[in-house]
């Protein structure tokens, strides 16, 4: 484990130092020992989750390996790129919540040479992460973002895509609440929900109920919400001082390639797909800051800043911490 990456975590039950044993990190002050597995170091690994938490924790694990590969480079082209803008030009370690099987992260440590925690709820997709990260400035964290390990102002800039919108409305505080403590003051946190944009306005009109709000994303056990621009920042200015909010990914690529495939034959789709990918998702990009960008964007993105001089206290309304 580097050492500069533990430096930056605590222990959840008592706020000690940890000590890298190898196959563990291990509390100096309460001795609670946390294992490594596969490269992970896993604070979840001896915790009973129950309920809900049980039932989507299993459902990641269990489509971990589909969910890398559903999103095409293209996507990527665009979000990472735009996650790590948000954070300026961080000087120290950075946190990448809900990392996944490592999209951003591989973008953050490899390409930026950022230090960077990767921290997930699913072990599976952590496992996926660690191997393609061997070798780059990354330490793989299976916790939950509800209760991040890590000490207040450990790290100089935040980003989570593809998580926000699957926490419910008090867990969505308490994350908002946990990275602004771990973030160092004037620092930011670029995070995304899912646009709630036209189509889906649309959808609702015609009438099906879960085109803004539903438990069950992809046929899996996945809780998530599609938000309004107004309301992702009034949610976040709970927290947080929000600078911008921006609709991205705006050109629905992959549907058009599908389309394509059946009309003009897969080459032809194949063609196009390289295209939008080496050259015409710049076009999208373009459209991130204009008012088009939020009502067609896929996703909403925002850059929030832990205001200069202040320190979150991390207090949550009662009732809100994780069930784990």
């Amino acid at each position: 484990m580097r050492a500069d990456l533990l430096a930056a975590l605590w222990c959840p039950a008592d706020h000690g130092d940890l000590r890298d044993d190898g196959d563990a990190a291990t509390c100096v002050t309460c001795a609670r020992r946390y294992p490594v597995i596969d490269g992970v170091l896993s604070f979840l690994a001896d915790v009973e989750l129950v309920g809900a938490d049980r039932a989507e924790q299993q459902a990641r694990d269990d489509e971990a390996s589909w969910y890398d590969t559903l999103w095409p480079e293209y996507a990527d082209r665009i979000e990472c790129p735009a996650h790590a803008e948000q954070m300026g030009a961080p000087s120290g370690p950075v946190l990448d919540i809900g990392c996944g099987p490592g999209r951003i992260t591989g973008h953050l440590a490899g390409t930026l040479g950022l230090p960077t925690i990767a921290l997930d709820y699913s072990l599976e997709s952590l496992r996926l992460l660690a191997p393609r990260c061997a070798g780059l400035p990354v330490l793989p964290v299976h916790a939950d973002a509800r209760a991040l390990p890590l000490r207040d102002g450990a790290v100089d800039g935040a980003t989570s895509g593809m998580c926000y919108e699957h926490l419910r409305a008090d867990d969505r505080l308490r994350m908002l609440h946990e990275t602004a403590r771990v973030l160092r003051p004037g620092c930011s946190f670029g995070v995304t929900t899912l646009n709630y944009n036209l189509l889906f306005r649309l959808w609702k009109l015609k009438g099906n109920a879960h085109a803004k709000e539903g438990e069950h994303l992809f046929g899996q056990n996945f809780y998530y919400v599609r938000q309004t621009a107004s309301e992702f920042r009034a949610e976040l200015e709970r927290v947080f001082t929000v600078e911008r909010v921006m609709g991205i990914r705006s050109f629905p690529v992959r549907s058009v390639a599908g389309l394509l495939g059946k009309v003009a034959g897969q080459r032809t789709a194949e063609r196009f797909m390289g295209f939008m990918t080496r050259t015409g998702y710049r076009a999208d990009r373009a459209l991130e800051r204009t008012p088009v960008g939020r009502w067609l964007g896929f996703l909403l993105l925002a850059r929030a800043t832990v205001p200069a001089g202040t320190r979150p206290t991390g207090t949550v309304p009662t009732g809100t911490a994780p069930a784990a």
